[in-house]
């Protein structure tokens, strides 16, 4: 009796792993080999990167990003909606809607998402964040949320300008020297670097002067002594050269009106030592001869008073 008992549960075994296995073929061609086990696990759609085309995005230009999505899970996923947002709406859609729908992508698979974008024009320069909301459903038609931020890095073309010159003198002579000043203005939206001010011209000795870093808003003011090498009338050019964040050169020129003049020639001056000398031979010159006529005088007196004695 036993052994019946053995047999008929060793075919009892046999029809219950047979009617699994069906089972498990009917699902398997709804959604995959794993289907089964999808109530215990959560697919994975993820966000794996950005490209931006050209690199670069300047403030107020419309600039191309590809996303870059994978379905990390063995089912295939459906019913996909992506949302793009920024603080303030610094960023958004060139046109259209700023949804995006997608109807599957496949198990392990992955799929780039290319939307045109536009940055507003009064960014300042620096890192901006996209923000991406998306949601997808499962092959059993649950659904899912998921979000990612994907960084636009957002310049400006730099601007500068120079105020307050001063120039101390217009015209100075050969190997004189006059001061100039002015200031160095950062009136764009990003920082300005390497900031150096070049001064030259035909009657000037050269120089050169390094601001460096120039803030946002801020300033840098200059101060030279210019020294005059030849005469002329000419002008002294000032140029300032300065980069942008990526490297790029940027310059602004300004002049001042210069005249350098021939050395002043002093005139000739009487030595003063001879001029007194004879003064002082004049004087004792008339004391000796108004010395010499009391004499006379005093002689010719006694010799008269001798002579009516």
């Amino acid at each position: 009796m036993s052994k019946v008992k053995f047999g008929n549960t060793k075919k009892l075994m046999v029809l219950l792993l047979t009617a699994v296995l069906l089972v498990v073929g009917v699902l398997d061609g709804f959604g995959g080999n794993t289907t089964v086990f999808a109530a215990y696990k959560t697919p994975k759609l993820v966000v794996t990167g950005a490209d931006i085309e050209g690199g670069d995005v300047k403030a107020g230009d419309t600039f191309t990003m590809t996303i870059h999505l994978k379905n990390e899970s063995k089912n295939k996923l459906g019913n996909i909606s992506l949302k793009l947002s920024s603080e303030d709406n610094q960023i958004i859609t060139a046109s259209g809607s700023d949804t995006i729908y997608i109807d599957t992508i496949e198990k392990e698979g992955e799929y780039d998402v290319v939307v045109d974008l536009k940055t507003r024009g009064n960014l300042e320069q620096k890192n901006y964040s996209v923000n991406i909301n998306y949601q997808y459903e499962d092959n059993n038609w649950n659904a899912y949320e998921e979000s990612a931020t994907v960084n636009v890095p957002v310049y400006q073309d730099c601007r500068a300008s120079i105020s307050e010159k001063r120039l101390t003198k217009n015209s100075v002579a050969v190997d004189g020297k006059t001061s100039l000043s002015f200031k160095i203005n950062n009136t764009g939206k990003g920082s300005i670097y390497n900031v150096t001010a070049e001064i030259t011209g035909d009657t000037i000795s050269d120089i050169s002067s390094y601001a460096g870093t120039i803030a946002v808003g801020e300033s840098s003011t200059i101060d030279l002594s210019i020294n005059a090498e030849k005469t002329g009338n000419d002008k002294i050019h000032v140029k300032v050269i300065y980069e942008d964040t990526e490297g790029k050169s940027g310059s602004i020129t300004d002049e001042f009106d210069f005249e350098v003049t021939e050395p002043v020639v002093e005139a000739a001056v009487t030595e003063q030592p001879a001029a007194a000398g004879n003064s002082k031979t004049l004087i004792i010159a008339a004391a000796a001869a108004i010395l010499a006529l009391i004499i006379i005088v005093s002689i010719v007196k006694k010799i008269r008073d001798k002579k009516y004695e």
